[in-house]
């Protein structure tokens, strides 16, 4: 099982990297920049959710928990490979605005093995037990199918803006991503049996193994937050782009009317 896990997960980034080389084409970054692009970039970012599972452990083990948590520093990721590769920092960004939804969406399935990131338990007659009988064939909700289709719908969709306009380089693409991924994450997150930092109430007829009376409740996990924090960063990032762009134009008419 653990063998075909990582299987799974070594064709997303395959075919990851196959798009990317592809890809690169419209951006004028060469197949030898956008391989290791899209390699460090996934690499760096499971290093960072080593590290953060480490700490969280009290310094006494590693592990891959939990991927989202590095969606944060993508940023910092991006400034990191425009340096290295000497490519200009937005176009890197952007880069990664189509490549990370579509590693994540195809290499999530994985989750379906060891039956990880799961939804709750539905009690027979419940709108919940319908459809996750119907996806899976259990009481289960397939939270990792819901994760993995909304991904996959992200990279179409940074996909069809890329092309609609003409792979203009601006950064607004990857302030796009995170706000929908940030804001899909975090609506999964209600349906997801894990433990609740804040609870709001009860879920008829689920249950829930995080809960010692055995109820399911409603409520904002961990992972919520961090979810939450990828899609305040899409915001601001936007702002920040958008003040950055008007400076920009405000620039080049004053140069044009100069002269």
């Amino acid at each position: 099982m653990q063998g075909l896990y990582g299987i799974i997960q070594g064709a997303a980034s395959v075919v990851a990297i196959i798009f990317s080389i592809i890809w690169s084409k419209n951006y004028n970054v060469s197949k030898w920049k956008a391989i290791p692009i899209c390699i460090t970039s996934q690499f760096l970012g499971f290093i960072i959710v080593f590290l953060l599972t480490w700490i969280e452990n009290g310094f006494t083990k590693f592990g891959a928990q939990n991927a989202i948590r590095f969606y944060p520093f993508l940023l910092l990721i991006g400034f990191l490979e425009a340096k290295v590769f000497k490519e200009d920092f937005l176009k890197v960004i952007e880069f990664q605005a189509v490549t990370m939804p579509l590693t994540y969406g195809l290499g999530h399935f994985a989750c379906l093995i060891p039956n990880c990131c799961s939804g709750f338990h539905y009690q027979p007659g419940t709108i919940g037990f319908t459809i996750a009988n119907a996806l899976t064939g259990t009481d289960q909700l397939p939270l990792q199918i819901f994760e993995s289709v909304s991904a996959l719908l992200i990279f179409v969709i940074t996909v069809i803006i890329a092309i609609k306009t003409k792979f203009k380089i601006k950064g607004y693409l990857f302030a796009l991503y995170h706000v929908l991924f940030g804001f899909t994450r975090f609506l999964w997150e209600f349906l997801r049996d894990n433990q609740k930092i804040i609870q709001f109430g009860p879920i008829n007829g689920a249950t829930s193994s995080f809960e010692s009376n055995g109820v399911a409740m409603w409520g904002i996990s961990n992972l919520a937050i961090w979810s939450l924090a990828i899609l305040i960063i899409g915001i601001g990032l936007f702002i920040v782009l958008k003040i950055y762009h008007n400076k920009q134009e405000q620039k080049q008419k004053e140069t044009t009317t100069v002269s």
